[in-house]
């Protein structure tokens, strides 16, 4: 029941935070141009490919680490890893923004002003999923939803602000979208802080341990990046920006159900840590069981958002959008998809395997990055959303046969698994009383 109810709250934040931005859209479809609206989707994909490096993936590194170590270790380690993310996203920004302005042809839309505030903003994206990620390892999923919350609220106010007060276009948006992100990065190291959850006295040892953790996961978050973003650059690339901020309208849609799965992982995640850590058999057949009930659930689901998203599209989009509709069930698809992924990957970040979960997201990445290329070749921005859900399906499909192979877990009883998981829902286990 504890994992239903934060599993609701993920939910409700997740859903709450991404609908302040999500009716911005209506907003914005009507105020920017395609072209402009392109502008605020290509400088959204750069700050996604900005996170594969900037901040080295500490929020991940942290979250596993709250189960493998002890408490009064807590807040060393997250000193460490505020200290190397600062570092990291400061050397990438510097890097970006000479790159940019070296080979200006390279992203026609950005300037090295731009790209430099990019990488500040995956930086400090990444400070802010550390405080959230210890407050989920925590079990803390009111902080992390009024959090999570808080941030969205704040960018949408900003870039509200901005593009339709000041008139400042697709640069107020973009300005938003960074200025709230660092206000949250110092909102968040202020709550580490105030909770006493900073002790400044890294070591070489938590230093290696995070560079080691987060090194792999730099292929494997760019593999990531490929596999949620190579439709959106594809479409930059070969058909411009107007077709790039219509195709982007229907995917801020269409990303309702990837931000459902999300919200279904959080919860999940400790979860299956915990029986993980239990190591029982009967832990074991709960942790199987729920994946095998979350991945038709999650199809089913899609199903039914899809149908209504797409029955009310022409009134969030406007009608210099309406094609974007098209995209809807292909997203769809891949959000449920996502989520299987997001289930069994949680395996690979508990047992530390993240190389092995690395060369499953980058060969799932280029196969479908090439899928894709292909498609919006000879389909257009239909085939771009085929693309996208071709390789979100590759990445379950990968990751779940490795898993299988690896993982020491009761796949062959899929129905005696289910059952389990049932009769846990149904009475959840009574802790035992000392005699």
């Amino acid at each position: 029941m504890s994992f239903l109810r934060a599993g609701a709250i993920y939910a409700v934040a997740n859903v709450a935070s991404a609908a302040v931005p999500f009716m911005l859209l209506p907003f914005l479809t009507r105020l920017l141009t395609p072209a402009q609206y392109g502008q605020v989707v290509s400088f959204s994909l750069l700050v996604t490919l900005c996170m594969t490096v900037a901040g080295l993936n500490a929020h991940a590194a942290i979250g596993v680490m709250w189960f493998r170590r002890s408490p009064e270790q807590v807040p060393s380690i997250t000193a460490t890893a505020l200290a190397i993310a600062v570092v990291s996203t400061i050397a990438v920004a510097i890097l970006l923004m000479a790159g940019v302005y070296s080979f200006p042809s390279m992203m026609p839309s950005i300037t090295p002003g731009w790209a430099a505030a990019a990488a500040l903003t995956a930086g400090s994206n990444v400070i802010l999923q550390c405080r959230l990620v210890l407050l989920q390892g925590k079990n803390l999923p009111m902080s992390n939803a009024v959090l999570q919350i808080s941030a969205s609220i704040l960018n949408v106010t900003l870039s509200m602000l901005a593009v339709i007060v000041l008139n400042l276009g697709s640069a107020g948006r973009n300005g938003g979208i960074v200025l709230a992100a660092m206000i949250m990065a110092c909102a968040a190291t202020i709550l580490f802080m105030r909770s006493r959850e900073l002790e400044w006295s890294p070591t070489r040892e938590q230093v290696k341990t995070f560079i080691s953790f987060g090194s792999p996961l730099i292929l494997h978050s760019f593999a990531g990046v490929l596999i949620s973003t190579a439709d959106r650059w594809t479409i930059g690339l070969k058909l411009g920006a107007y077709e790039l901020g219509v195709y982007g309208a229907g995917a801020q849609l269409g990303m309702v159900m990837a931000i459902l799965a999300d919200a279904f992982v959080k919860a999940y995640g400790p979860w299956l840590y915990a029986r993980l850590k239990a190591d029982t058999d009967t832990d074991k057949l709960r942790a199987i069981g729920a994946i095998y009930v979350a991945a038709p659930a999650l199809v089913c689901v899609a199903s039914g958002i899809g149908v209504v998203l797409y029955l009310i599209s022409g009134i969030l989009l406007g009608a210099k959008y309406q094609a974007a509709a098209t995209v809807l069930p292909w997203f769809m698809l891949g959000g449920a998809l996502n989520g299987v992924y997001m289930c069994t990957s949680v395996l690979f970040f508990f047992s530390g395997r993240t190389g092995v979960l690395a060369s499953i997201s980058m060969s799932s990445a280029l196969c479908g990055t090439v899928g894709t290329w292909m498609l919006v070749a000879n389909i257009g921005i239909n085939g771009a959303a085929m693309g996208y859900a071709f390789t979100q399906g590759l990445l379950a499909l990968f990751t779940t046969l490795v898993a299988i192979n690896i993982f020491d877990l009761p796949w062959g009883r899929p129905r005696h698994a289910i059952a389990v998981w049932m009769r846990t829902i149904r009475r959840p286990p009574q802790p035992a009383v000392a005699p």
